[in-house]
C-alpha cells in the first residue's frame, strides 16, 4: 500500500560529532522516522526551539562534564519532556540518572539495529505509556503486561534463547479476564499510537481473536490459548529486516518472498519453546493460509484448515487493514469487512459473518 503524505511520521534528531557513528544510526532509523542528524550540541538546541522532535539520540561524548543538549532541554519547561537515548558505553548510564531524567534511556554499545529499533519505540511510546496509569486496573495490567512481556520476547529471540511459554500466557492472563468481563474497550483504544507496530497488531489480533472466541463458546484454558497465541502469531517478525516489514511502497518479489519467511522463523522459535501448545501452533503457523490454497507457506486448503485456522486468517487480515501504520492510517472497520467479504474464496464467510456480528454487537466496531 502506498503511503499516505497526510500521516505524521516521528521526528528524531541525532546528535554525534563522530560521522561514522552518526550515519549507522541514521540508516538504521531513516526507513521509518523522520531523521535530522547533528555534530553540535548548540545546533540542535536551536532546532529544538524551532521544530520539537519526538525523540533525541545523543552519545555520550557530546555529554563530557555535565554540559550539553541533555542537560539544557531538562531546565527547560518546553523540551523537558523530549526523551532522549543517550547511546555509548555502560559509563554512559551517569547521564540518565537524577532530577529530570524520567523521559531518558541508555542505549549501550554495541547495539545491534533490533536494540536500535527497540530502544527508540519504547523512548517515542514512553508518554502514552504513562498515561495507561491512569486506565482501570485491568485495562492498564493488560497493556503493561503484555508489553513487558513483548519486550522479552524480543530479547530471547535476539539472544537465540526458547520463550518462557509461562510468562507468556501469565501476561494474557488480564486480557482474558478482560473478555470474559466484557470490558476490553480501554485495550482496543489505549493501545493507539504506540510505536512497536508488531506489539500492536500482535496484541489486537489476540483481542479480537479472544473475543471471536469466547463468543463461540471458548472458555478458560482454551481461551487463554487463543490470546497466547494472538500474542506470539508473529514472533517471527523480530527477524525480518525493518526495511522490509515498514516499507511504504509496494514489495518487489525478492522482499516478498523475505516477508513470508516470517512465518517459517516463528515455527523455529515453537520447535525450541518448551511445551508450546498445538493452537499456539496453529495460530502462528496457519493464519496465512487461504482457503483455495493460496495462502502461505504451506498451501494448505479447504478441510487442511480447522476452525482456529480459519478464525486466526480472518482476524489478521482486519488487524492489518484496521492497523495505524507510520505510513498508513487505519481502514475503517466496514470497510474491512468489505474486503474480507469479497475474499470469498480465501476466508470462510460463515466465520466472517460471525466476527461481524460479535463485534457489531459489543460495539467494537468503532475501535
Amino acid at each position: 500500500m502506498d503511503g499516505n503524505p497526510n500521516h505524521t511520521v516521528s521526528s528524531i534528531y541525532i546528535v554525534n560529532d563522530d560521522r561514522v557513528h552518526r550515519e549507522e544510526i541514521h540508516l538504521v532509523l531513516s526507513h521509518l522516522f523522520k531523521v535530522s542528524s547533528f555534530d553540535d550540541n548548540n545546533a540542535v538546541l536551536e532546532a529544538m526551539a524551532e521544530s520539537r522532535p519526538d525523540l533525541v539520540i545523543v552519545d555520550e561524548r557530546m555529554l563530557e562534564g555535565g554540559k550539553g543538549c541533555l542537560f539544557d532541554k531538562r531546565k527547560d519547561p518546553d523540551l523537558k519532556s523530549v526523551p532522549f537515548i543517550v547511546s555509548g558505553l555502560a559509563s554512559a548510564s551517569q547521564y540518565i540518572n537524577g532530577e529530570g531524567s524520567g523521559f531518558d534511556r541508555l542505549l549501550i554499545r554495541p547495539f545491534s539495529k533490533n536494540a536500535i529499533l527497540m530502544q527508540v519505540s519504547d523512548a517515542i511510546s514512553y508518554n502514552i505509556e504513562q498515561k495507561w496509569e491512569n486506565l482501570p486496573e485491568l485495562a492498564m495490567t493488560t497493556l503493561q503486561s503484555t508489553l513487558g512481556e513483548f519486550q522479552d520476547i524480543s530479547r530471547a529471540i535476539e539472544e537465540n534463547r526458547p520463550l518462557d511459554l509461562k510468562a507468556s500466557s501469565n501476561s494474557c492472563q488480564p486480557l482474558v479476564q478482560s473478555i470474559n468481563d466484557q470490558n476490553f474497550h480501554g485495550i482496543l483504544d489505549n493501545i493507539r499510537g504506540h510505536h512497536n507496530y508488531t506489539y500492536v497488531h500482535s496484541l489486537r489480533v489476540a483481542t479480537y481473536l479472544s473475543i471471536f472466541g469466547h463468543a463461540i463458546g471458548i472458555r478458560d484454558d482454551d481461551l487463554l490459548t487463543l490470546a497466547t497465541g494472538g500474542l506470539l502469531h508473529d514472533v517471527g517478525k523480530m527477524v525480518t529486516p525493518q526495511e522490509v516489514l515498514n516499507k511504504s511502497s509496494k514489495l518487489d518479489e525478492t522482499e516478498w518472498q523475505c516477508m513470508k519467511q516470517h512465518v517459517e522463523h516463528s515455527s523455529k522459535v515453537y520447535d525450541q519453546t518448551p511445551d508450546i501448545t498445538q493452537g499456539i501452533r496453529i495460530i502462528g503457523e496457519q493464519h496465512h493460509e487461504k482457503l483455495d490454497g493460496s495462502g502461505y507457506p504451506l498451501g494448505l486448503k479447504g478441510k487442511e484448515l480447522n476452525e482456529l485456522a480459519r478464525m486466526s486468517a480472518i482476524v489478521d487480515i482486519f488487524g492489518a487493514l484496521t492497523d495505524e501504520r507510520s505510513y498508513k492510517e487505519a481502514f475503517p472497520p466496514e470497510m474491512a469487512f468489505e474486503i474480507l467479504g469479497e475474499m470469498s474464496a480465501q476466508l470462510d464467510q460463515r466465520l466472517v459473518g460471525i466476527f461481524r456480528d460479535v463485534l457489531e454487537g459489543h460495539g467494537a466496531l468503532a475501535a
